[in-house]
């Protein structure tokens, strides 16, 4: 196979131009730093053909990491942690870009939603009901006369988004047709009564807080169109600086809660951050449970984000599926049924132990796994929320 002309010994220099490390006429790379031992002028060939060299090599080891990921459980982590890295991606940098990419794609396919809309709510425009429902809207006809014409029309809609809509669709009319079907005169009651500024005086600081911002948003929901001062001397509460902030950060809460959009754009954005901070306390527990073998910490983590970098190619599985047959059954049964079968695989092929210690270890870091997310996973909810309104 000829040499790229850049590689001609005729081109080769006695030293490398990046670092200066000597070199001899048989050396086609600085054994220093690893650029190319050539004294050839940059040409509009040589650059496309070097760009397209890095890129087809890094192509290469991205295909070999997911096909290895996805196929041979645990292997790619044994063999990147026995020296061979240069044939795989960076674990780390390799699993932000797939989780970012899948929720950049998640955030797009939502707001492609038809007919994306604000929370539940009844309104009169031109002749027509229109009943809003989460992430679409209801429109009603003016033939409505009462509740039960009301729920007669949403059921047909019903009937017609089960099947074509989405299952996010299907959800939300589900929940408002059991909504209305509720005995009450009216689909949103009024509050008599909030909290009052010398209840909120006897408390202290944090059910203060807690009860405040609570009536605060009980108040906003049903007065919507009230200014925060307003709100206040209606409240018969204390018109400070303090109380305006937490009405207006009480009243942005109940924005974000009541409207699902909202609340998706604050948190999936920082879903793989909160991901790349949780693995290192999952391989704690690894490490733990691993004690006696001969594996760093560092080596624990590689695992876990190759196990990460899994569960997001699959959750790539069910956004094609649903993109293709807007169905995500058979994405679902392989991560439910596959899934803890891969864990165990990987555990059995990395860790190298005997099918007892893994099942018993398995069923441990799952029992961990799960307290430690749910605690880690609402608190990310609630300081996510609060920083972001």
């Amino acid at each position: 196979m000829s040499l790229p002309v850049r590689l001609l010994p005729e081109y080769r220099s006695e030293k490398c131009l990046n670092c200066d490390t000597p070199l001899e006429k048989a050396d086609k790379y600085c054994h220093q730093c690893g650029q190319i031992n050539s004294k050839k002028r940059l040409s509009l060939f040589d650059f496309f053909s070097e760009f397209l060299s890095n890129f087809i090599s890094y192509d290469n080891r991205i295909w070999r990491t997911i096909s290895g990921i996805l196929i041979r459980p645990g292997k790619v982590t044994q063999e990147y942690c026995a020296g061979r890295r240069t044939r795989y991606a960076n674990p780390f940098r390799f699993f932000l870009t797939v989780s970012i990419v899948f929720f950049l794609l998640l955030q797009f396919s939502i707001k492609m939603a038809p007919e994306t809309m604000a929370p539940i709510q009844i309104s009169e425009d031109n002749n027509e009901n229109t009943a809003e429902a989460g992430l679409f809207q209801l429109k009603i006809d003016s033939t409505v006369q009462n509740k039960q014409d009301l729920l007669r029309q949403m059921r047909e809609i019903q009937d017609s988004i089960s099947k074509n809509g989405s299952p996010i669709q299907r959800f939300v009319t589900d929940k408002a047709i059991e909504e209305f079907e509720k005995d009450t005169t009216s689909i949103k009651l009024g509050r008599d009564s909030y909290t009052s500024q010398a209840e909120l005086d006897s408390m202290s600081f944090i059910p203060r807080y807690i009860n405040q911002i609570e009536s605060y948003a009980n108040f906003y929901d049903d007065h919507r169109n009230t200014t925060a001062t307003e709100a206040l001397e209606q409240l018969g509460h204390r018109k400070n600086n303090s109380n305006v902030f937490r009405y207006r950060k009480a009243s942005k809460l109940q924005d974000v809660f009541s409207n699902p959009i909202t609340l998706s754009d604050i948190l999936l954005p920082k879903i793989p951050l909160f991901l790349f901070f949780f693995a290192p306390a999952l391989s704690l527990i690894f490490w733990l449970l691993y004690a006696r073998r001969n594996f760093t910490y560092m080596e624990h983590m590689v695992f876990n984000f190759h196990l990460f970098t899994f569960i997001f190619l699959s959750f790539y599985f069910m956004l094609a599926e649903f993109a293709f047959f807007e169905s995500n059954i058979l994405a679902s049964i392989f991560f439910a049924l596959i899934g803890p079968f891969y864990l165990y695989k990987a555990m059995r092929n990395f860790y190298k132990q005997g099918r007892f210690k893994t099942i018993l270890k398995f069923l441990m870091i799952n029992f961990v796994f799960f307290i430690l997310l749910a605690t880690s996973s609402s608190l990310f909810v609630i300081v996510s929320i609060f920083l972001s309104v």
